[in-house]
């Protein structure tokens, strides 16, 4: 069992005790980190330690342990004992600490020993003898965090949980999330969680709302399948937002967490993924066409497009499947039928390639357009549909009923770019953004300002997802289903 622990980092003692209140609500047990108080005073402690009716690690960092603490170890030490005396249930100690021999000679409360590399993750060797080090020195248990500088740093902290039920080990950083998530799966005695965005004790540390109420940490365990989206972004993906509620909805043991990963860690990830046995994969921007050198098998469909968005771990063997031409010709479908329609597609990526291979079975006139010239003539060439050049945008979009923007202009974090001008569209056309992050793009306000109908990026994003979820799953989930969970991660309702 993994416990959620709450760290609070209030300046002043009034605040810890406000903050100790609304974690209570929510988290396992608390830590409160005494570098972060400014008027922090041994006679405070008992002040802080009285009345919580959750379990409470007192830790007090130095400067060169990245916390706050710049006193002399014999004032460090008086704060520490004050928490003793006064009733706390742990004490946090760095493995390196002077003091580390008082405190875990105390008997009055358990000791963790802490090890934290800011720069890195070592190797399973290295980090095995930290553990065998530190274990010598008889603690209650024992904390090990690194710095995740790629995905796969996550899997050597797993490696590392294997066997050891005194252990708390996960990564830092925005990489190193998965193993926060992921530490009732790997048995992780802690993880920690900030008790609101702004709050947070290190980095990469997520919300203790996110952790609990998206990626329902308290009902993973070993047997969880893991699930996730494989991109250079993935962080800002909306599909753990459609998936994990949907996932306890049914009933089924599965998470649905961001992978984020640049193109030279995916060969190892890869690696990993079979190792681990992870149950399968969304594929995003801009891994789509190249994931496929690392796949079993490619479904027809997938293969006729050239771009997978989605791998299923079918006993071992990895297949990739393409939903983006099915969620498009859905979201379109609402609006209008496309047999004989003019369709013009901006980008000529993964996707443009699914979008293209689904409008050729609606018998669609298909043409392509790309800030690259050579890339949508190669595109045009294979699929036999026409190409343009970008700089002819007003006239194609003129000349064509439907027009679709495939590329990543106007994704978040590079909201407020349109690969379209206002004065570019023409009104009466049929408008559709596949970006979904933010939903309302500027490509989106262009095209309504100009009198167009528009169809936003959730809409292929649903049926799309709905799709993936079928193949992981053999679940069908129903469209309104997923609509409105992501509606509530949008409104911010989770």
């Amino acid at each position: 069992m993994t416990d959620i622990c709450v760290p609070i980092v209030a300046e002043n003692v009034e605040k810890v005790k406000s903050d100790i209140k609304e974690a209570e609500k929510h988290a396992d047990l608390i830590e409160i980190r005494l570098d972060f108080i400014k008027d922090m005073t041994k006679e405070k402690i008992k002040e802080l330690l009285n009345g919580n009716n959750k379990k409470i690690i007192i830790t007090c960092r130095n400067k060169k342990d990245r916390g706050n603490f710049d006193g002399a170890e014999e004032e460090k030490l008086e704060l520490l004992n004050a928490s003793i005396e006064s009733g706390c249930d742990y004490i946090d100690i760095e493995n390196d600490s002077k003091l580390l021999n008082q405190i875990i000679e105390n008997k009055k409360t358990k000791t963790i020993v802490s090890y934290h590399n800011f720069d890195e993750t070592p190797s399973l060797e290295a980090l095995n003898q930290k553990y065998n080090e530190i274990k010598s020195k008889k603690p209650d248990s024992i904390k090990i965090v690194t710095q995740a500088n790629s995905i796969n740093d996550n899997f050597i902290i797993f490696e590392l949980l294997k066997g050891k039920d005194d252990l708390t080990a996960f990564c830092m950083g925005i990489k190193g999330q998965m193993s926060r998530i992921l530490a009732p799966k790997y048995n992780s005695l802690l993880t920690f969680a900030s008790l609101e965005d702004g709050k947070e004790s290190a980095s990469g540390q997520i919300s203790i709302k996110e952790m609990k109420d998206l990626y329902h940490v308290p009902l993973l365990d070993k047997d969880t399948n893991v699930l996730g989206v494989i991109g250079k972004h993935a962080e800002n993906s909306q599909s753990k937002n459609m998936h994990n509620p949907v996932f306890v909805n049914k009933k089924l043991n599965y998470v649905y967490i961001p992978f984020k990963m640049d193109k030279e860690e995916v060969n190892e990830f890869m690696k990993n993924f079979r190792k681990s046995n992870f149950a399968g994969s969304s594929v995003t921007i801009p891994h789509k066409e190249y994931i496929m050198d690392f796949l079993d098998g490619i479904d027809e469909t997938a293969k006729a497009i050239g771009a997978v968005n989605t791998i299923v771990n079918e006993q071992g063997r990895l297949t990739g499947y393409n939903t983006d031409y099915y969620g498009a010709v859905s979201a379109l479908k609402e609006k209008t039928s496309l047999s004989g329609k003019k369709i013009l597609i901006i980008g000529a990526g993964g996707a443009a390639r699914a979008l293209v291979y689904g409008f050729k079975k609606e018998n669609s006139e298909i043409t392509v357009i790309n800030r690259t010239k050579e890339k949508a003539q190669k595109l045009a060439d294979e699929f036999e549909i026409k190409s343009d050049e970008l700089s002819n945008a007003k006239n194609l979009i003129n000349a064509n009923d439907i027009i679709i923007n495939t590329t990543s202009i106007g994704m978040h974090p590079n909201a407020g770019e349109s690969i379209i001008k206002e004065d570019e569209f023409v009104s009466g056309k049929l408008v559709m953004d596949i970006v979904y992050n933010p939903l309302k793009t500027k490509f989106v306000e262009n095209a309504q300002k100009a009198g167009c109908e528009v169809i936003m990026g959730d809409k292929m994003l649903i049926y799309q997802a709905a799709g993936q979820f079928e193949l992981w799953t053999k679940n069908r989930p129903e469209f309104e289903e997923m609509q409105n969970a992501l509606q509530r991660a949008i409104r911010g309702d989770l």
